[in-house]
């Protein structure tokens, strides 16, 4: 996606005027092993809330397969 155009002086001044104010937001890196591990961990658990609860419905058991796949 890449980074968007920069604003001119003029551009951000007038925004300002308008009531916006600059924000910069910071993700995690999804490539970033240890957020996979965390992103894994994370749907395991609630896969087995789910299945606790009694609502297997609601997801696809076959799903965690395909979302490795290129």
């Amino acid at each position: 996606m890449g980074r968007p155009r920069e604003l001119s002086p003029e551009e951000r001044d007038l925004l300002i005027r308008r009531g916006y104010r600059p924000v910069e937001m910071w993700v995690p890196d999804p490539a970033d092993p240890s957020y996979l591990a965390d992103a894994r961990r994370q749907a395991a658990n609630s896969v087995e809330a789910d299945e606790k609860a009694g609502i297997e419905e609601l997801y696809d058991p076959t799903a965690y397969d395909a979302w490795d796949r290129p």
